[in-house]
């Protein structure tokens, strides 16, 4: 009966001392889940700022290639008044030769 006894103080012992070691061991499982939390949050925070970039590079591209299409428009209404231009001089040279 001692024996037993003795047996089941030292199994309380050791069930007691896994129980302090499986608490032990939760804190830093738990640092390591709060390390990869953060990690997760700055990649998200990164993702963001990096989508945040894009945006902005889009809508300067857009304002961009706004300011491209105008500057063409004028080039076709400078190419326009040339055109009336040179033809202006050649019905002034026509008037010219047909009055002498």
């Amino acid at each position: 009966m001692t024996n037993l006894r003795k047996v089941l103080s030292i199994a309380t012992v050791g069930v007691m001392m896994l129980g302090v070691v499986a608490c032990g061991a939760k804190k830093p499982a738990n640092e390591a889940a709060n390390s990869a939390n953060a990690a997760t949050e700055e990649a998200a925070n990164a993702a963001n700022a990096a989508n945040k970039a894009a945006e902005e590079a889009k809508t300067e591209e857009a304002e961009a290639n706004k300011a491209a299409n105008e500057a063409n428009k004028a080039a076709n209404e400078a190419d326009k008044a040339e055109e009336a231009a040179a033809e202006a001089n050649a019905a002034a040279e026509e008037a010219k030769t047909e009055a002498k």
